[in-house]
């Protein structure tokens, strides 16, 4: 499949290259073998590699790494891009920030942007392409996650981030596309490509849904056309490094897995657990109040170590804290959980109460979201271990 593209036409000399592009799903597993499918590539043109989908879906090895695993992961394999969603936002500002500084790839991002009106992650990438240069931004179009509501955080609409990123990547490039996440149909916005979304008269570049193949995908000369490839990995071998890294992330999430937990003698159930945690976090001054229907997703029955009490966690992430002033607490649910000393009937109407919950809770009431929502400084499993390992509750 070619698609041909109104772009400016250079003369090629011998020396220039044209680059293909190769489009990854995010499955850590499949890395070797894609890391391998690049590199082959790479003897002969030059690449580029856009990884679509949640580098984070493994819930996991996301909290119990605070992230660091995937970025080491997508840093050594040579990833050149990914969009940077809602969901990277779950680590908090500070520590995305900081992921972002850390990767050497781009986060791209021209929808979220910071309190300054900067884009959060990178607006876009330019690369050269034989005689022609291309640029591609990233773009995040899930406008209903509560974590576009963070403090800090203001969440663009695509058309108009798209439309701005789109002009300035025409000042610099002769051939512009858009790399979408989620998965979505939409429009491309007048790029000349889009990534991982389906448009009607648009040339579209998406991951391979057979585990066996990978898509990628041939600029010419000048970038006036684009031609659709689909590559055997079973003719690649697993890059030895990247699987000797995927192997040493999965080692070391294990050991902290199974670090044993520090029980008080006492019989333990869901609504004991549940009550300690809360009691915890309170007593800890890291809220005056805690929001939740349910802190787990089935009973736990006295977890013996680190795996077992991330997994039974509804939201092992980090806390959403709300400041809620007192007027509008007074009438917040009955889940509501107030710090000893403190009791609806002895809320100022004019101060400001910090209210902890899970962003898990916020997104399946989204109506509890108030503006300056913040997330905690570390994951919520870090705190539990704390409490549970302080014996605060005989």
């Amino acid at each position: 499949m070619a698609g041909s593209l109104q772009c400016a036409r250079r003369a090629l000399t011998p020396s220039e290259r044209p680059v293909r592009i190769f489009v990854t799903d995010a499955r850590l597993d499949r890395f070797p073998l894609y890391a391998a499918a690049v590199e082959a590539q790479q003897a002969v043109s030059p690449t580029i590699w856009l990884v679509t989908g949640d580098p984070f879906a493994d819930r996991s090895l996301a909290v119990l790494t605070d992230g660091a695993a995937q970025v080491s992961l997508l840093t050594r394999c040579g990833v050149d891009a990914v969009v940077l969603t809602p969901g990277w936002l779950s680590f908090g500002l500070p520590r995305l920030n900081a992921m972002v500084s850390k990767g050497r790839y781009y986060s791209l991002s021209a929808s979220l942007l910071d309190a300054a009106g900067q884009t959060i992650g990178h607006p876009f990438m330019v690369r050269k392409s034989g005689s022609a240069v291309l640029a591609v931004t990233g773009l995040a179009l899930d406008s209903t996650n509560v974590l576009n509501r963070l403090s800090g955080v203001r969440y663009v609409a695509p058309g108009l981030a798209a439309g701005k990123a789109i002009a300035l990547m025409r000042q610099r490039a002769d051939l512009v596309g858009v790399m979408v996440e989620p998965r979505s149909n939409g429009s491309t916005w007048g790029a000349d490509f889009s990534v991982n979304v389906s448009v009607s008269g648009a040339f579209a570049m998406t991951s391979s849904e057979d585990t066996g193949s990978v898509n990628c995908y041939d600029v010419n000369a000048d970038a006036s056309r684009l031609t659709a490839r689909t590559l055997d990995l079973g003719q690649f071998e697993p890059d030895t490094a990247v699987a000797r890294l995927l192997d040493s992330i999965g080692a070391a999430a294990d050991s902290v897995a199974g670090r044993s937990i520090r029980l008080p003698r006492s019989p333990w159930d869901a609504g004991r657990l549940s009550s300690t945690l809360v009691q915890g976090v309170l007593a800890a001054k890291i809220a005056d109040g805690f929001l939740c229907d349910s802190l787990f997703v089935r009973d736990p029955r006295e977890p013996k170590d680190v795996g077992a009490l991330v997994a039974t966690l509804r939201d092992p992430g980090r806390l959403a804290i709300l400041p809620v002033r007192g007027d509008m607490l007074s009438g917040w649910p009955e889940q509501l959980v107030l710090r000893p000393g403190l009791s609806r009937a002895r809320l100022s109407r004019v101060l400001t109460y910090y209210v902890a919950t899970t962003v898990d809770y916020l997104q399946r009431h989204p109506e509890m979201v108030l503006p300056g929502l913040e997330l905690s400084s570390r994951p919520f499993w870090t705190m539990c271990l704390d409490i549970l390992e302080s014996g605060r509750a005989k």
